[in-house]
């Protein structure tokens, strides 16, 4: 330990073991200052850490180890003073080394007295604690930052409990959430979030008893705004623990969770709606199975009979047209019940083609042409456009024809008058005009008029007839099509004119419709019947021999097989329900043997029946009760091709 020499003397007499102690501590700057601050000793701790040597240090004053703010502000002198009036004072800050490097230092500065109490110096022992210094502002900035980000989170409550429960540290997303200012919640005890019931029943300090025990808790229970509404929320409870593990306060985050659980809610609502959905849609396929099972035999008798009127008294022709009429109607109000339903589920699929729109209205008319003629209607038919043909599904855009053409004839009187008109405009529509001077309609009832179970007038569907569904069928088919329909009428008794708008297909299409009559005369086919409906069977079986064919008949799978396997066939007409098993069996195993044609006729008229029956190995599929002359078109079909 060096020193200043003999002006020091009384300072520096110190026993030689003390001095090599002192020397050698190289962790700590041991030194000493005259009563003015001059450095009089310096050990090689010192040395160490401020870079200075004894012999350039020595003499020097101690305050040019400070910031030069700190040396303006006169703050080395008043460490000596207090430190002579304290005896001994500690004080952390910055100082310099001879290299002008800063440091973070902890200086303990000693008064030292002699023997008769006069102050003869200083005694300084200073640590470097920079890695010190560092490790806590990287803590309190870490600390600020996870504060600050704390505080910045508003989708969670996010605030800390005493050991007792009393709220501690309140962020913006418990404000949000729970509507309590900082102010006006801190200090108060957290079971004011809980409902009454919990709070009676002990719940919020068994939760801090639960979360000391495990570490923590996660729960989702109902919790209490400060305007007292409730709301549904997920909570953590953590117990914060010191460095010895003893728990020191807890830890709480809160989040409002009502949008997941409405969202849970409206799913579960959805699942419950689509099997709802589901279960209406199996009750309408078997209510429908079973409303025109017994409706194909009637009419296949009716139609039979009528087909032999020649042999009947002539007072019984016009009474089976009757009921074969009524039979028919029938069928069709239960189709459009069916199509209606598809239709608003979205659950109708369309088949496009090529469709000379004058075909489809010219085979609509033909189907109406009944009650055309019973009421004795006049109908003039102008066809000018000459961009007739639209693409669109062939079944479905005739079936929007024949409702408009029948509403015409239904709402029409007697001697009435019903023009069909065509015409293209400059856009390259296809327009179809239908005007009839029926009851008309009131400017009131237009808006509606397009609903499901609409007539116009609340006494229509008292003295006309029907369910109201073919407009509104119409119109969803032609959005379907994406083409458009509109209704004009100046009112009661004064008729009424409907336009449908179709994208025309412009002449000369690379693309060509087959002419009905191109397939020339039709075989006799030899036909298997696979029907489990006693009466159905035989009806349809008697109106198949009257048209030509050889029939063999069967009433379930292995009766059907085995029907099979005895003798070939060109045609097997199948139901899909049958008492032992499904027709989709028989027409799988059939085809494994030979290529012959398969006819689905069921009462299961779905899309989803349609392709199960098609993958199945159906090649068509027809419902009950079956169109006798759709049936007779089908087996001409299987004919030609056969014949080809």
């Amino acid at each position: 330990m060096k020193n200043s020499g003999s002006k020091t003397s009384a300072l520096t007499d110190i026993a030689e073991p003390f001095r090599l102690m002192i020397e050698n501590l190289t962790d700590y700057a041991i030194i000493m200052l005259d009563t003015d601050g001059h450095i009089v000793t310096w050990n090689s701790g010192a040395e160490r850490i401020q870079g200075y040597p004894a012999d350039e240090i020595i003499g020097q004053h101690f305050s040019r180890f400070y910031l030069p703010e700190d040396v303006a502000d006169g703050k080395p002198q008043k460490e000596l003073e207090l430190a002579e009036k304290e005896r001994c004072v500690e004080a952390e800050g910055w100082r310099f080394r001879k290299n002008g490097s800063r440091f973070w230092a902890l200086v303990a500065t000693t008064a030292l007295y002699d023997k008769t109490g006069k102050l003869v110096g200083f005694g300084q022992v200073m640590r470097d604690l920079t890695d010190r210094k560092k490790a806590e502002d990287r803590l309190r900035q870490s600390s600020e930052q996870f504060r600050i980000l704390v505080e910045g989170v508003e989708e969670y409550a996010i605030y800390m409990l005493d050991l007792s429960g009393r709220i501690t540290t309140w962020n913006s997303g418990a404000e949000k959430i729970k509507r309590y200012s900082a102010n006006e919640i801190i200090g108060k005890n957290f079971a004011c979030f809980y409902t009454s019931e919990d709070v009676a029943a002990g719940k919020p300090q068994r939760n801090l008893e639960m979360a000391r025990k495990h570490g923590h808790i996660r729960q989702q229970a109902l919790r209490v705004r400060k305007d007292g509404s409730v709301f549904p929320a997920e909570v953590v409870i953590t117990a914060m623990r010191d460095e010895h593990g003893n728990v020191r306060g807890f830890s709480k985050v809160t989040r409002d969770v009502s949008e997941q659980v409405r969202n849970r809610e409206m799913e579960a609502a959805k699942i419950a709606a689509e099997k709802a959905s589901q279960a209406k849609d199996d009750f309408l396929a078997a209510l429908s199975h079973e409303l025109r099972t017994p409706l194909t035999p009637a009419l296949a008798a009716a139609s039979y009979l009528v087909s032999n009127a020649s042999k009947l008294p002539p007072e019984f022709t016009d009474d089976l047209d009757v009921i074969r009429r009524n039979i028919q109607l029938e069928a069709r109000l239960i189709d459009d019940l069916l199509d209606l339903t598809r239709i608003t589920r979205g659950k109708l699929e369309l088949h496009l083609s090529l469709v000379d729109a004058h075909t489809a209205i010219n085979d609509a008319l033909q189907m109406a042409i009944e009650q055309i003629n019973e009421k004795q209607l006049k109908v003039a038919t102008i066809f000018q456009a000459e961009w007739h043909f639209v693409r669109a599904d062939p079944v479905r855009i005739q079936q929007v024809f024949w409702n408009l053409i029948n509403n015409a004839a239904k709402f029409t009187g007697p001697a009435g008058q019903i023009e069909i008109k065509t015409s293209n405009d400059e856009d390259g529509h296809f327009i179809f005009e239908i005007t009839d001077t029926g009851i008309g309609i009131e400017p009131a009832r237009r808006q509606t008029l397009f609903n499901a179970f609409e007539q116009g007038e609340p006494s229509a569907t008292r003295q006309f007839g029907g369910l109201g569904l073919g407009l509104a069928i119409a119109k969803n088919l032609l959005d379907l099509h994406h083409g458009k329909i509109s209704v004009h009428s100046r009112g009661r008794s004064y008729g009424a004119t409907f336009t449908v708008i179709l994208d025309a297909v412009p002449a000369g299409t690379d693309e060509s419709v087959e002419p009905e009559n191109a397939r020339g005369p039709h075989k006799r086919l030899r036909i298997l019947v696979v029907e489990d409906h006693g009466d159905t069977r035989r009806t349809l079986a008697r109106l198949l021999s009257h048209f030509g064919h050889q029939i063999a008949v069967a009433d379930s799978v292995e009766s059907a097989l085995r029907t099979f396997r005895s003798q070939p066939f060109d045609a097997i007409v199948s139901d899909i329900g049958l008492p032992d098993g499904t027709g989709y069996e028989i027409i799988k195993q059939a085809k494994r043997s030979y290529p012959v044609k398969a006819i689905a006729l069921t009462g299961f008229g779905m899309d989803a029946d349609l392709r199960r029956s098609k993958a199945a190995g159906f090649d068509f599929h027809l419902t009950k009760p079956v169109d006798f002359a759709e049936l007779r078109t089908v087996l001409g079909e299987i004919s030609s091709s056969d014949r080809n």
